[in-house]
């Protein structure tokens, strides 16, 4: 529905420009009647003129003939802004930017959604790279201070921003993959500056790691490992193609001067990891950073350490392929061949003990 200049939908969500994006070079001519329903009550609609229909009942004259109504000027309340620049679009209709974010690397891509309620303002954001991405995010914001909500523990920081020209700016450095929320709800002074937390490490947890292993899924029962490595390279069979959960087990010594705040950077896991300390769960991570609080969890002298890993199902149907072996799983499809390439599993690290103040 129209709501003045907005286009509003059932769910409430309000939208200042209908942009014609993707595939709608082509529409049907239905899709086309809305459009200039919309625009004649007075939608903004962004976008090159599309070039016709993909379905073969549509009249062809009388899609053009509206297609050129439109995009002549012809357009009641309403207007069409040709170009595929919505930011443009949005300018000339004396709209400002939304969130805006500086860029590290060409291809930083971080994305958001806004949602404005009667007392804050949500912004979630995502890094949609394998890298982490040091960015300073832009909003159109005064009066209310920015913090940040971490969308796997719930936690919630205050940003360090300042203002100015009407818009609100802060540091963050996202993970790989790293998505939160940033919200603004109190009220805020001028600038703030928060301190970085300084983090260093304290040990490197290297080998031996015993290792045991789900039984009935062609694994032995356990092997020492030197160091930590992939089980997809392993000269073992039943590890090279195991999949399913596997402990590792080691101990280790908090030195004498680490802090309290003791962090655990596990590197490199495939696929989920739990992390279980003088037999307490520091909980189940399951993406990129692997890095667990351990505050609260550890004491003086030798510490008992578990990393149970599960990797992907992939490995064991592939090793079930292989000439002459003997199938542990059963699928009704033959979803891999003997040949497929294997998928690093298991905890490969370096896994290191830092602490953060």
């Amino acid at each position: 529905s129209n709501d003045g200049a907005d286009l509003t939908a059932k769910s409430g969500a309000r939208y200042k420009v209908l942009y014609l994006g993707g595939s709608s070079a082509r529409m049907s001519l239905a899709v086309l009647k809305r459009i200039d329903v919309l625009v004649r009550g007075g939608a903004t609609l962004v976008g090159d003129i599309p070039r016709g229909s993909p379905a073969l009942m549509d009249d062809p004259g009388e899609f053009s003939r509206l297609a050129a109504r439109l995009w002549s000027g012809d357009t009641g309340r309403g207007r069409v802004l040709p170009g595929h620049d919505p930011d443009k679009a949005l300018a000339a209709l004396g709209i400002a930017p939304d969130m805006t974010y500086s860029k590290a690397a060409a291809d930083t891509a971080l994305m958001f959604v806004h949602r404005n309620t009667p007392d804050a303002e949500i912004y979630f954001v995502t890094n949609r790279k394998d890298h982490t991405e040091p960015t300073t995010l832009s909003f159109p914001i005064t009066g209310k201070a920015p913090e940040w909500w971490d969308a796997v523990t719930g936690s919630a920081k205050p940003l360090g921003y300042s203002v100015q020209d009407g818009r609100t700016t802060a540091a963050l450095t996202l993970k790989p993959y790293q998505s939160g929320f940033v919200v603004f709800r109190n009220a805020a002074a001028a600038n703030l500056t928060v301190p970085t937390p300084v983090r260093a490490p304290v040990a490197t947890l290297s080998g031996p790691w015993t290792v045991t292993f789900q039984p009935g899924r062609g694994a032995p029962e356990s092997v020492v490992l030197p160091q930590l490595a992939d089980w997809s390279k392993n000269a073992e069979t039943g590890v090279r193609y195991f999949s399913g959960t596997a402990t590792y087990h080691r101990t280790f010594k908090l030195p004498a001067k680490s802090g309290k705040q003791l962090f655990l950077d596990l590197g490199d896991v495939r696929e989920v990891a739990e992390v279980i300390v003088n037999g307490k769960s520091a909980g189940i991570h399951w993406k990129p950073p692997y890095r667990v609080d351990l505050t609260g969890l550890t004491r003086r002298g030798a510490n008992a350490l578990e990393v149970r890993v599960t990797n992907l199902w992939v490995n064991r149907l592939i090793g079930d392929a292989q000439p002459g072996a003997k199938p542990i799983t059963f699928t009704a499809l033959k979803t891999y061949r003997a040949d497929a390439p294997l998928r690093p599993s298991g905890l490969m690290g370096p896994v290191i003990l830092e602490e953060e103040k």
